[in-house]
């Protein structure tokens, strides 16, 4: 898959994404003015929260886009990352505000009425969160990204909060009739609090991780040396390599030391080879062989 028909993928996913929570807004909110559910209503912020990430993601992506500049010779991938931080940050706040609700509630108990229409918004909300969350996974694998990350970890939390909901609110109906049953919604919206919290914490941290300028992981580390294993025959010794991840954007360095007497022709057939072999594990990768003299 060419990187343009990714980007389309990713740009599809957010406007659907867009679109859904913007319409799970409206439904939500009408289903919390209908009910005195802390559920419904915490779910309303929260749908607020996602539509935000979603609508600041997909901007964000547009302007990453763009060909590098003479300003930004590596492109703005990295504005990925700081959007993912912000993702994070709503992810946070929602998480917040929730359990602030379900300790009053804890602390005054009160049974739940007029939830069946949130109940139904819940389902629907659940199956669309986990057919999102498949769709993102299967991106992600193809090339990572940091929005397509914090999406895929939004999703799978909407996913078991949504699904969660939608069973404490069914419990709560059912077992009416049992005082203890009016602490199901406030006990279900910590779980989805818990949710949203683990969910920044792994988006935030990866996210710095990129904008720190780390080196990629182990496990794409070693696939370069066998690369270079493979071909050498082609160079005299390794000196140094140094990666980076921009966004979607990889960049890779290999200095090498070549044989003196070798011509300039000869040495640039050489590191072409190399960088083609290296590109080939790296969809879209920028790799860049620096040719030195071998001690």
């Amino acid at each position: 898959m060419m990187a343009s028909d990714r980007n389309n993928d990713r740009e599809r996913n957010l406007k659907i994404a867009a679109l859904f929570c913007l319409l799970d807004i409206v439904l939500t909110g009408g289903a919390a003015l209908s009910s005195n559910s802390l559920t419904i209503l915490s779910d309303f912020f929260k749908e607020s929260a996602d539509f935000m990430s979603v609508f600041f993601a997909l901007l964000t992506l547009r302007v990453v886009n763009r060909r590098p500049d003479e300003k930004f010779s590596y492109g703005v991938g990295k504005l990925e990352n700081l959007v993912s931080i912000g993702v994070a940050l709503l992810m946070l706040l929602s998480a917040m505000f929730i359990m602030y609700q379900a300790s009053i509630r804890i602390a005054h108990p009160e049974h739940p009425h007029g939830t069946w229409p949130g109940i139904l918004i819940f389902s629907v909300s659940a199956l669309f969160s986990i057919f999102m969350y498949v769709r993102n996974r299967s991106l992600f694998k193809m090339q990572k990204s940091a929005i397509v990350e914090s999406q895929m970890r939004l999703w799978y939390s909407k996913a078991w909060l949504d699904g969660l909901m939608a069973t404490a609110l069914l419990a709560g109906i059912a077992l009416i009739d049992f005082a203890w049953s009016a602490y199901l919604d406030p006990l279900v919206s910590l779980l989805g609090a818990g949710l949203l919290i683990h969910g920044a914490w792994v988006v935030s941290t990866s996210s710095v991780h990129d904008l720190l300028d780390a080196s990629l992981e182990e496990a794409s580390q070693l696939v370069i040396m066998r690369k270079l294993a493979e071909h050498f025959d082609d160079y005299e010794s390794v000196l140094k390599i140094r990666t980076r991840r921009s966004g979607t954007n990889i960049y890779i360095e290999v200095f090498l030391g070549f044989q003196a007497h070798l011509s300039l022709a000869e040495v640039q057939s050489k590191m072409k080879h190399i960088a083609h072999a290296i590109q080939q594990n790296f969809l879209g990768a920028e790799v860049v062989i620096v040719p030195s003299v071998a001690e």
